[in-house]
This record gives structure tokens, sequence and C-alpha cells, in this order.
């Protein structure tokens, strides 16, 4: 972490964006760059909670799993100072963008919705991916499901103090180096 701006920024950096879209892949590297402590807020709760995401799902419902969710990430506000990759939906409502923005920086990484189905389709243990019988939506479906999810949560993503667009199929070490630069500028 060689910029003095960096180093004095007194938040934490939250990357958030849609299922699929690389936030702990690039979080973890953006940490890496900067020096930080890194930490994934969906592996945080599945340590605190002692079970998968799935399992969770399943067993308690996703009205659970976003009041957990919501419970560790005030946790991690108060206690880590670093880089946190969060969940795509863990924005669930204003007074959560609004308590991030106050704690750190966010930021959005957004791909394209293509690219981001396909990577959900490679994941068949993401609970988006089944149906409530336990069976593999069909393409389409799951679909036209992302597009209404994303466009539900774009509203609080497009509140992100620093976005990068990205292309899905670029090397993640060139996404970092964009990342950084926008960060550093931000900063």
């Amino acid at each position: 972490m060689n910029d003095y701006r960096l180093r004095e920024f007194k938040g934490s950096f939250f990357i958030t964006g849609f299922m699929g879209t690389g936030k702990s892949a690039i979080g973890s590297r953006i940490a890496k760059a900067l020096e930080l402590p890194f930490q994934d807020l969906d592996k945080f709760l599945e340590k605190k909670e002692g079970k998968s995401i799935p399992e969770i799902f399943n067993e308690s419902g996703e009205p659970y799993f976003r009041e957990k969710e919501w419970e560790y990430l005030l946790e991690l506000t108060k206690s880590f100072k670093g880089v946190v990759a969060l969940g795509g939906g863990a924005l669930q409502n204003q007074h959560i963008v609004d308590h991030l923005k106050i704690h750190g920086l966010l930021i959005f990484l957004d791909t394209p919705l293509e690219i981001i189905l396909k990577r959900v389709l490679k994941n068949p243990k993401r609970p988006i991916v089944r149906n409530k019988k336990g069976e593999i939506k069909n393409k389409e479906s799951l679909k036209r499901e992302l597009e209404t999810l994303y466009s539900n949560r774009k509203g609080f993503y497009n509140q992100a103090e620093v976005k990068l667009t990205t292309t899905g199929t670029e090397d993640k070490d060139e996404v970092v180096k964009r990342l950084l630069n926008k960060i550093k500028n931000h900063v």
C-alpha cells in the first residue's frame, strides 16, 4: 500500500455487486494489493452459523439468512478494517447502504447478466439454481429470475462511490489494476 491516501483511509472497502461478479476473487486481490485483511461475508456467515448457505436457505429460509447476513455485517463494520466482499443480496435496503458508506467505501462490480448466468449455472449449490423440489431450473426461467433480482437490487448497487464495469472475461489482475486506480482517485 504505497499510496498515502489509501494508508490514511479510516474505513473498510466493501465490494458489492450481483452474484457471480467476482466480488470474492477481486476483493481478496484488492486486499493483498492494499496490504489489508480480507473477509468474505458469506464465508464469515457460514462459519458463524456452522452451516453452508444452501443449508441455511433449506433449513431456515431466506428471511432468516438475510437477518443473519445483516447481523454479521454489523459485526464486521464494528470490528474489522480491511476489504469485505459482500453477498449479492446484502444491500437489502437503504439503511444498509447508508451504514456501509458511513463505515467505508462502497465499491460496485458490474458484470453483464449473460456472464453472470453462465457462472451461476456452473454452481448448482447456489440456492437460486434449484426450484422448490430441488431440481435445477431451466436456463430461461433462471435468466428471468436473475433479471428481476438484478433489477430490484441495481438501485442499491448504483449508490456505490466507486463503480467498475467488467466484461467478465478480463484477466483478474487487470480488473484489480483498474479498480485500484478508481479507488485511489476517489480516496
